[in-house]
């Protein structure tokens, strides 16, 4: 069923029967420090006591963010519109913060186009490098040759 974090607004059920599985619910929630953590040993990298606090912050305001996301469309399928829009308002704060953070790294792990291409890189990581490459336009997707764009 994962690894969807599982506060998500609509209709939606979910029927999981388990055969005597283990569900480790903060691997379905945080994949991403999950991922970090498991290079990390890999590669025996020892992070600063600091970087882990913020790891921990920032994975607690994405957890903050969903349930923000889930409680905006909520409340409005309730009828209760106008606590909604202060629910998105502090989203956007949360997402101020995460803006806030990640201009710290800039120019941090640029990947030149050449590494991209021996990597085997796609999509906006590619186009990131510098390779003006999408699939829509060079394999001529669904009706993307009607339109006047460029590739980014």
């Amino acid at each position: 069923m994962g690894p969807h974090y599982p506060s998500m607004h609509g209709v939606l059920r979910l029927i999981v029967t388990l055969d005597g599985e283990d569900i480790d619910y903060l691997a379905t929630m945080f994949m991403e420090a999950i991922t970090i953590n498991g290079s990390k040993r890999l590669r025996n990298i020892q992070v600063p006591k600091m970087v882990s606090y913020i790891r921990a912050i920032m994975l607690e305001l994405t957890c903050i963010a969903s349930h923000l996301l889930w409680l905006g469309p909520f409340m409005a399928d309730i009828g209760a519109q106008t606590p909604s829009f202060y629910i998105f308002r502090e989203r956007e704060l949360v997402y101020d913060l995460f803006e806030a953070a990640t201009k710290r790294v800039e120019g941090i792990g640029v990947i030149g186009g050449e590494e991209a291409i021996n990597w085997g890189l796609s999509g906006s990581i590619l186009q990131a490098s510098g390779i003006k490459w999408d699939l829509r336009k060079v394999n001529h997707y669904e009706c993307y040759d009607e339109f006047d764009w460029e590739i980014q």
